[in-house]
């Protein structure tokens, strides 16, 4: 059995540089996050039925983000390494997992919702990846202008399971997604807080709807130093996860520190 973490490291940033206009064809970045926390659950120490079990966990976490002519590419692969001393037989201390999307931007097609309050329609498709857990996601995503935030948006998905890692039979659900960010600085520091709420539906008989709500605080660290701004990054990343993985009462409270480089 293995463990999930999900990430959002560029994925608000780049909604927020596609809804000022600041993205084009051609534009791309890529982080590199080294995370270090506790509190994961369903990791390599875990026991059914309960799943009560917590372990530390180091996640080294590669993000890309870039656009074209229709659409803009996100993708992430953590690989993470359960620090726990007490793994039980068949459960891998370390692990891999990844999440893909392509995003078509509607203005492209006819959808230019212009400079108002809604900022762009657009239609989704993603695909998370581990070594036993796969699911395909497909829906439209809102972008909003919102005074304070670079970043407001909500996608609204189908969630299909074809592979699962407890071997489940699982029903076609929904995952709602809102995605923020917003700069803030506190004296001549900056600072910027982002992050993702995902709800997902009950898909049957035994499998709970989920929340996985996980924001960041990060201050650039890189611009304090003197370096350019939005370069190197500290900060710190909370998650809960209520009934993770669709386990009833299997509640998740992480918390991690990282240090990520943006190239």
């Amino acid at each position: 059995m293995k463990t999930i973490k999900k990430s959002l490291g560029l994925a608000a940033l780049a909604l927020g540089l596609m809804g000022s206009g600041a993205a084009n064809a051609g534009f791309s970045m890529t982080e590199v996050q080294l995370h270090y926390g506790g509190g994961y659950k369903v990791g390599s120490n875990s026991t059914f039925p309960a799943f009560s079990e917590k372990t530390d966990r180091a996640t080294i976490t590669l993000e890309h983000f870039s656009t074209n002519d229709i659409g803009d590419l996100f993708f992430f692969v953590d690989f993470f390494y359960d620090n726990n001393g007490t793994p039980v037989p068949g459960n891998d201390e370390s692990d891999q997992y990844g999440e893909i999307y392509y995003t078509l931007h509607g203005k492209h097609f006819g959808l230019d919702t212009g400079d108002g309050f809604i900022s762009g329609l657009d239609l989704q498709f993603g695909l998370n990846q581990g070594t036993d857990f796969s699911v395909a996601l497909v829906g439209p995503r809102v972008n909003f202008n919102a005074p304070g935030f670079q970043v407001l948006s909500l996608a609204v998905t189908t969630y299909s399971n074809f592979v699962d890692p407890f071997d489940r039979s699982l029903d076609t659900t929904y995952q709602a997604t809102i995605v923020w960010a917003a700069p803030f600085t506190i004296g001549n520091q900056k600072f910027s807080t982002q992050g993702f709420v995902d709800f997902i539906g009950d898909q049957g008989s035994g499998v709970d709807d989920q929340i996985l709500f996980s924001p960041q605080v990060r201050w650039d660290m890189g611009y304090a130093m003197g370096r350019p701004a939005d370069k190197i990054a500290l900060g710190l990343e909370y998650s809960y996860w209520k009934n993770k993985f669709g386990l009833t009462g299997v509640d998740e409270n992480s918390l991690s520190l990282f240090l990520g480089f943006k190239f």
